[in-house]
């Protein structure tokens, strides 16, 4: 068992099972119905980072709706996708692979023209996840994805060119998103929990004592980080800060960070690991919704209430698991 198990009677391998369980029967025809389809009949911009907590035999079905429907999706689905593939590039065969290289060039291209003369890709407002906020731009997270995207596409092809595009765009990160810490966007300095879906899914965007500059800025208890386990998605010098909502977060992004934390450096970071995992074990064992674990948390009073969207959690904190258990 790993260092990380927790500190009382509750076993890993039972949160795990009941976990799988439930993403299992959210699980249908190649498509994981986490939570009601949008207005358009689509579903949520993250529902595809539930893959990779999925039997092998069912991955693959759920990238094919992504790929042979041919339409180009949001950055955020598109980059998430690609880093599922990524995690999952050996268990391809040839043909498939020169589908998903059909399908990544067409969206890389589409992508490629919303970016700067320096390679960053700028995002409006519509493009947004956190809808309470304004924010455009050169998001930080965008540039992860978009970092995704053309690694796999380096990864299918070999051709220089995408290493040339990866190469510009880390220099432009970092010529535009380090300050004293990674920036939330360009000339912005508010504190907010999307550095760590950034460092989740691209770390090399900066070097790993950037990154730790910038989750020690993060982590301080007046910024982002919540007592009872999880960070807040603004932190408290935002200028968008609101008390009535101070204690907003989603188990996803905790757990991302618990992610990212611990493959920075697992020692330095052990207490915020351990108060991710044991939040996230609760969400799962007892915070339910309609039968399943929920994503949005509201404190007040020190206390959790939980409301919402049940299946993002429950993908990450099993992948969380696996990861820390290796």
């Amino acid at each position: 068992m790993s260092e990380y198990s927790l500190k009382s009677d509750i076993k890993f391998d039972s949160v795990c099972k009941k976990a799988g369980e439930m993403l299992s029967s959210a699980y249908h025809n190649g498509k994981i119905f986490a939570s009601l389809p949008k207005p358009d009949g689509s579903l949520s911009e993250f529902e595809i980072l539930s893959v990779l907590a999925l039997a092998k035999s069912c991955r693959k079905k759920i990238i094919n709706q992504y790929i042979e429907s041919g339409k180009i999706f949001n950055v955020t689905t598109s980059g998430i996708l690609a880093w599922v593939i990524i995690n999952i590039f050996n268990d391809l065969s040839d043909n498939e692979k020169g589908r998903i290289e059909r399908y990544f060039t067409n969206v890389e291209e589409y992508f490629d023209k919303r970016t700067g003369t320096d390679g960053l890709l700028s995002a409006g407002q519509a493009d947004n996840w956190i809808k309470s906020v304004k924010r455009k731009g050169f998001l930080i997270e965008f540039q992860a994805y978009y970092a995704k995207i053309i690694d796999l596409l380096f990864l299918l092809t070999e051709d220089d060119m995408y290493e040339f595009k990866k190469k510009r765009l880390l220099r432009a990160v970092r010529k535009n998103l380090d300050v004293a810490f990674v920036l939330d966007r360009e000339d912005s300095l508010e504190v907010r929990s999307n550095i760590f879906i950034a460092a989740f899914f691209a770390p090399e965007l900066f070097k790993r004592d950037v990154w730790q500059v910038t989750f020690d800025t993060s982590l301080k208890k007046e910024e982002l980080w919540l007592s009872w386990g999880g960070l807040r998605i603004l932190g408290r010098s935002d200028i968008n800060y609101n008390d009535a909502k101070d204690g907003e977060s989603w188990f996803f992004v905790n757990n991302m960070s618990a992610l990212a934390l611990a493959r920075s450096d697992r020692v330095k970071y052990q207490k915020y690991i351990d108060m991710v995992l044991k939040s996230s074990t609760c969400n799962i064992m007892w915070q339910e919704h309609s039968g399943r674990p929920c994503e949005v948390t509201l404190t007040s009073s020190g206390q959790i209430k939980v409301q919402g969207l049940y299946g993002l959690s429950l993908a990450t904190f099993i992948y969380l698991y696996m990861f820390l258990n290796n």
